[in-house]
């Protein structure tokens, strides 16, 4: 891969910036994964970002910038609704490798994608489910502490994240702009907002972190 000692450097760097220090390992684990995602993306639709810098700011470290916003409990489990490619967490797991993550996507070739990368990482505490999150819902399943979405718009998951959810679960948002103030009768409340810059003038991040309005 081109210029690989400055994507490691891109990685060390931006990281850093979000108080977060990577081993030696971690490093080898998402330059792995970028090698698998765009050997990957050449027959199969997983992201329309393939230059390799911008793979690092706008998928890994973006993922990442949730970890300096809301404190992820020991042994948390995390369910990432609308995986697609791994993002947000797959990052979020390899640098807490404690956390108990759940991947739900609905599209089988992006399931194929993340049984692959994650059998070649050798992840444990890592569950794939391949439908929707109403269909993970209707069946026996793991409540969890922390949901997380990227590329999903709450008002459209907001019932089925009350039954996905603990009662002290936060749901963490992934998110261009703050949001608006939230309507009475809204099940979430927002509990906080925090802004970040990503690394090469690639845009912000708000990551927007709810608590239930009412405990269930």
């Amino acid at each position: 891969m081109e210029h690989e000692r400055e994507l490691r450097k891109l990685l060390i760097r931006s990281t850093s910036e979000l108080n977060l220090t990577l081993t030696e390992a971690q490093i080898e684990q998402f330059m792995f994964y970028l090698a698998q995602l765009l050997q990957w993306n050449r027959t199969t639709n997983l992201t329309s970002i393939t230059e390799p810098s911008e793979v690092i700011s706008k998928h890994f470290v973006d993922s990442l910038t949730a970890m300096a916003a809301v404190e992820f409990p020991l042994g948390a489990v995390v369910t990432d609704v609308g995986a697609g490619a791994g993002f947000p967490g797959l990052p979020l797991k390899l640098v807490r490798d404690d956390l108990q993550l759940v991947l739900i996507e609905p599209v089988q070739k992006k399931c194929s994608f993340l049984r692959s990368l994650v059998g070649s990482l050798r992840l444990q505490k890592v569950s794939i489910f391949s439908g929707t999150l109403q269909q993970y819902i209707d069946q026996e399943h793991l409540l969890s502490d922390l949901m997380v979405a990227r590329a999903l718009r709450f008002d459209d998951i907001e019932e089925q994240v009350c039954r996905l959810l603990r009662p002290t679960g936060k749901a963490i948002l992934y998110r261009t702009e703050k949001m608006r103030i939230r309507s009475q009768d809204s099940r979430f409340k927002v509990q906080s907002e925090k802004t970040f810059s990503l690394p090469m003038n690639h845009g912000n991040r708000v990551i927007a972190v709810l608590d239930r309005a009412v405990p269930a």
